[in-house]
């Protein structure tokens, strides 16, 4: 055998097969949909309706901060809790309701903050050995995000010169089946019975 009778012979084996599986998939969608009646129109178009949507992922956050220690950590420790006691206290001076809730804490942190600074300059000026420590801080922030969601395809197809159009929750591919029925019109009839051959 030839190259070409080779080449030709592999070709019309491709095609037959090829038109096989066309064959075999037409049966499955016929036996799927009910068997007779089952015809295939081409999908000229099928456009995603999109909707956008908001969401939030929680994300960790971490950056690099300096903390101070020093050999005398009792002092510092004991002016800072004692600083954060009297600034909660003036907070608590001001404001009403969760207002006041929000100053007397935003006293606390801020008069524990200013005690420590001065306690740690306190036994620096004295002597006392301070040293700085480099630690990590972590926090989670919600990050929001638009997306993208398709909410199904408005879908336009042909069948016999006409276009017609539907909406789909998933893409139809190029081509959907359609399930078509006859009926005598113009004459008065009591059924329709098929008739076998």
């Amino acid at each position: 055998m030839g190259v070409k009778a080779w080449m030709a012979a592999a070709a019309a084996a491709m095609l037959a097969a090829g038109a096989a599986g066309t064959a075999k998939a037409d049966d499955d969608d016929r036996r799927r949909h009910g068997g007779r009646g089952i015809v295939y129109a081409r999908v000229v178009s099928a456009q995603p309706i999109i909707r956008h949507v908001t969401v939030e992922r929680p994300r960790h956050e971490c950056w690099q901060d300096v903390e101070y220690r020093s050999s005398g950590p009792a002092r510092v420790a004991g002016t800072t809790l004692a600083g954060g006691i009297v600034g909660a206290a003036i907070g608590r001076q001001f404001g009403g309701g969760s207002g006041r809730d929000a100053l007397t804490l935003l006293g606390g942190i801020t008069g524990s903050a200013v005690a420590r600074e001065r306690a740690v300059r306190r036994l620096t000026e004295r002597g006392a050995a301070t040293y700085a420590v480099p630690v990590e801080r972590c926090t989670v922030v919600n990050e929001r995000f638009t997306e993208q969601v398709v909410d199904g395809y408005d879908v336009v197809y042909q069948y016999q010169g006409h276009r017609y159009s539907m909406r789909t929750a998933e893409h139809p591919g190029n081509r959907i089946p359609l399930h078509v029925t006859v009926r005598p019109v113009g004459v008065r009839h009591v059924g329709v019975m098929p008739v076998r051959f």
